[in-house]
């Protein structure tokens, strides 16, 4: 039996080359055709990428010198989104975000403000304000925006929190609160009180009963300056402002620190306000409530040239009541 003959055919050498020539032509610009289109969608997904992402710690340096440029003396800075509030502090420095400015009770008695925005953001509690100026710095968008009716305060009760403006008591057993300048500055960390500040009335019961300006976090985690007033046992905490100009209204936010007021299992706080003696007005504070707005007009009282003013605070049960509030007559 004979095998099957196996025939093989050759390609001339020049005629192989050429194939072989053209079929990697043939691929590179099928290479080509492919590549460029993705490497530009490379370079796009990139920008945008890189647009959305938020600036680092030393890129707000940046925007300090256009900020200082365009920022007016008493002018609000704010950052949208919120977030990027610490990162702007930290490279800005407290002569352009001042903790007052930064803890503020809100916006309504700053004539103006300059939003610094990033990620094409802009900040809610701006909404109402009229633009005056931008200018675009990179990733940032400075505006200057003006409040078309912001609020005279006559007297700010926050500022004046010392022996030469104010005195502290408690009333179940009466009780002086002892001013003292240089307190143990103590601080409750993450889950705990707030800071208890150097500078503060401090009233029997242990450290917890003091009055003194602090910051707490509100239901937002945003900062707030107060006055920190934790409710006795028994009885009220009072602080007393003497000498106190009048505008036509007391107005304030009270609140606790977020993290003991979402458990919402605490007893509800009362803060009274009283002119001369007289009660102008109450607020009852539950939790749940977060940073809660009160104002009481001062009816006769309004625009006296001085006033006493007390503001006093109660619970029926004064257990982890974290209790803090702010006021000024405009």
């Amino acid at each position: 039996m004979t095998s099957p003959q196996t025939h093989e055919t050759t390609l001339p050498a020049g005629r192989s080359t050429r194939k072989s020539g053209d079929l990697a032509r043939r691929a590179l610009g099928l290479l080509a055709l492919v590549g460029l289109p993705a490497l530009g969608l490379g370079e796009l997904a990139a920008h945008v990428h890189a647009s959305r992402r938020a600036p680092g710690f030393d890129a707000w340096r940046e925007v300090k010198a256009p900020l200082e440029a365009m920022r007016q003396p008493g002018d609000l800075v704010v950052v949208a989104p919120a977030w990027a509030d610490p990162a702007a502090r930290r490279a800005l420095g407290d002569a352009l975000m001042p903790l007052r400015d930064a803890a503020r009770p809100d916006e309504s008695r700053y004539a103006a403000a300059v939003e610094i925005s990033v990620l094409g953001q802009r900040a809610e509690e701006l909404a109402g304000f009229r633009e005056e100026a931008r200018q675009e710095h990179g990733r940032f968008t400075l505006r200057r925006l003006a409040n078309p009716s912001p609020a005279r305060v006559v007297y700010d009760f926050v500022d004046h929190v010392a022996p030469a403006s104010a005195d502290a008591r408690v009333t179940d057993p009466p009780a002086a609160c002892r001013w003292n300048p240089r307190a143990r500055v103590a601080a409750g960390g993450l889950g705990g009180h707030p800071t208890f500040p150097a500078e503060r009335f401090e009233c029997p019961g242990g450290p917890f009963f003091n009055v003194g300006v602090t910051v707490i976090a509100d239901e937002e985690f945003r900062p707030r300056r107060c006055i920190w007033s934790h409710p006795p046992r028994d009885g009220e905490i009072v602080t007393r402002f003497r000498d106190v100009p009048l505008g036509s209204v007391i107005r304030g936010h009270a609140g606790m620190y977020w993290i003991i007021e979402r458990e919402r299992q605490g007893a509800p706080v009362t803060l009274s306000v009283r002119v001369n003696g007289e009660t102008v007005g109450e607020a009852t504070h539950h939790d749940g409530d977060g940073w809660a707005a009160f104002e009481f007009p001062l009816a006769a009282h309004a625009g006296a040239a001085k006033a006493e003013v007390e503001f006093a605070v109660r619970s029926a049960d004064y257990t982890h009541r974290h209790y803090c509030f702010e006021a000024d007559t405009r």
